[in-house]
């Protein structure tokens, strides 16, 4: 034990893990100053932002501590990451303290560690908590106030509300799955598969006000692709795939593409980079031909696949989908048709002045 405080020896590194959205794991990363770059640990990539952990304690009265992060919000990286995930309030937040010498051989040159043999077997610490507030936001930083599962506030029993009319899952993950379910591919749209990708991938029906991208394709219903109202139509005659969005090729109408749902940070540029890493679930669709224009900021050309957690959002995605249903061994008839809705339509709220039929 004497050696392990001679720090010349023993360098610790604090790792922090931020939890996601369903199917996008965490968000990894670190801030030692003695490793100003990205690291690996446990085949694992760390990306390297500056941030500052404080106000962490331990009491004897019993109190719980609420330490705080402050993460640099360089190219509005974590702002990004904050955009549409609810601030990440509610998600898990790890701390792992680990030795130098524990770090993967290939953060060193010619594979050799200068502060050591590995011989992991546990963590010098490994603290977990729940991201319980934003606390400030600006061009600078990010700070996080942190709390312990005992202690975390607005927590809502059961944590699942029930609600009529607007659904509770994220679009493309988990409970919707629209796109992640190998077995249905979306409405009967004209898609020509042009790059190399799931052909299963869920392709894009409406915007979040339920105007649809591809309103006449065939003869039935009128001319109409569907049978349920929608709310206008961008007049779009087919979609092709044009896999991930590029600044070097020019896009038509009916293109869409896909940006990473997290973007890849480098500190020598003034923007983020994509990062092919991480599972793509944003899709964008042409409306307007165009070069070098990203989705994100030119939503005069590009408008993004996004439901509108509404019935109608869930039936124009879901109404063709004719998949077979099993509970347990029992397997309900093919041609049934099923919604994963979020909500509960048959439910409202309690109401002792009016009656209802």
């Amino acid at each position: 034990m004497n050696t392990f405080f001679k720090l010349n020896n023993y360098v610790i590194i604090d790792l922090f893990e931020i939890e996601l959205e369903a199917n996008e794991g965490f968000l990894r990363f670190h801030g030692s100053k003695n490793f100003n770059k990205n690291i690996f640990f446990q085949n694992k990539e760390y990306i390297f932002i500056p941030c500052e952990f404080s106000s962490f304690e331990t009491n004897s009265d019993g109190r719980q501590s609420r330490p705080k992060i402050q993460i640099g919000n360089i190219n509005n990286y974590i702002s990004r990451i904050l955009q549409d995930r609810n601030d990440l309030i509610g998600k898990m937040f790890n701390r792992k303290k680990v030795l130098a010498k524990d770090l993967d051989l290939s953060n060193f040159e010619n594979g050799i560690n200068p502060y050591g043999i590995s011989n992991f077997n546990t963590y010098v610490a490994y603290d977990k908590f729940i991201i319980n507030s934003k606390i400030a936001e600006n061009i600078n930083l990010v700070e996080l106030e942190l709390v312990t599962k005992v202690d975390i506030q607005s927590l809502s029993i059961p944590a699942r509300k029930v609600t009529n009319d607007t659904c509770a899952w994220n679009y493309r993950c988990y409970g919707c799955n629209y796109g992640n379910n190998k077995n249905y591919s979306g409405p009967n749209l004209p898609v020509p598969i042009n790059g190399s990708f799931n052909t299963y991938l869920g392709v894009p029906v409406a915007d979040e006000n339920d105007k649809v991208f591809v309103r006449k394709v065939n003869t039935a219903n009128s001319g109409d692709l569907y049978d349920i109202p929608y709310n206008g139509s961008y007049n779009l005659t087919s979609l092709t795939y044009k896999g991930q969005w590029s600044s070097t090729i020019s896009y038509v109408a009916g293109d869409f593409v896909y940006t990473d749902s997290i973007s890849q940070i480098n500190l020598e540029t003034d923007e983020a980079v994509l990062s092919a890493l991480n599972r793509p679930k944003n899709y964008f669709v042409c409306v307007l031909n165009n070069k070098n224009k990203f989705p994100l900021q030119n939503t005069d050309v590009w408008v993004q696949d996004k439901c509108s957690k509404t019935l109608r959002g869930c039936r124009l995605r879901y109404n063709d989908n004719t998949n077979t249903i099993k509970f347990g061994t029992s397997t309900l008839s093919k041609n049934l048709p099923y919604l994963p809705f979020g909500a509960f339509p048959a439910t409202f709220p309690y109401d002792n002045n009016e009656s209802r039929t």
